[in-house]
């Protein structure tokens, strides 16, 4: 394989790519990527060892190019989702826009709105006080 066949291959159908343009898209929706949602989504490509440059790619590439490519397991969606509902609750407040990208995703996943509102319902309650906060947000903003 030679240099520019390198620069030629299709990363669009990478998965990881799919997943940091999906946090990109949460933490986005709000018209504010902050600090905080920046070193979450750092800290989740450290435990799941998705290679961070492969974060710092995604801001050169245009996210249309970018092809889904999701979890096919149950269990794995579900964690899919899980770690974009916590990028969503990483500032403590669910905006309307994050939450109707957030649907948005998992539909395409092939969840349904009620099996999302109950995932991040499960995964509020799973933070105990702070989650409160997060989970009166969301029901405030549905």
């Amino acid at each position: 394989m030679g240099l520019f066949d390198l620069f030629r291959r299709d990363l669009s159908k990478d998965p990881d790519l799919t997943q940091l343009r999906d946090f990109i898209i949460i933490s986005a929706a709000d018209s504010n990527y902050s600090l905080d949602e920046n070193n979450n989504i750092m800290d989740i490509c450290r435990q799941e060892d998705i290679d961070i440059g492969k974060l710092k790619k995604l801001f050169k590439l245009d996210p249309e190019r970018i092809k889904d490519n999701y979890p096919t397991s149950l269990v794995e969606k579900s964690k899919y989702l899980r770690r974009l509902i916590e990028v969503m609750a990483t500032d403590k407040v669910c905006y309307r826009q994050e939450i109707e990208a957030l649907k948005s995703i998992a539909r395409n996943m092939g969840f349904n709105d009620q099996q999302t509102d109950a995932e991040i319902r499960d995964y509020c309650r799973s933070l105990g006080k702070r989650g409160l906060a997060v989970l009166a947000s969301y029901e405030e903003n549905l």
